[in-house]
């Protein structure tokens, strides 16, 4: 069974998807990028708040600007193969 960390953005139509061999990578994978969005965001000065799973399998991160708001979401999908 392979894994997806799938990535969708509010503010973009791109949906971007890493694939990994085993759960633990895909899991590794986006809590490391979902805390490093969130650094990048405080480094910046926007007003983020962000809420990661405990299983690590989903998280969203919400940003708060003057005139909208961009959420960003990371989920793990399983990867079927349609033969």
């Amino acid at each position: 069974m392979n894994y997806a960390v799938i990535f969708t953005y509010s503010f973009d139509d791109d949906v971007a998807v890493y694939l990994f061999e085993t759960e633990d990578e895909a899991i590794a994978f986006l809590v490391g990028s979902y805390k490093e969005e969130l650094r990048i965001d405080a480094e910046n000065g926007w007003d983020s708040e962000g809420s990661l799973e405990d299983d690590g399998y989903s998280a969203k991160i919400t940003t708060y600007f003057s005139d909208h708001i961009d959420v960003t979401e990371f989920r793990i999908g399983k990867v079927y193969y349609n033969n």
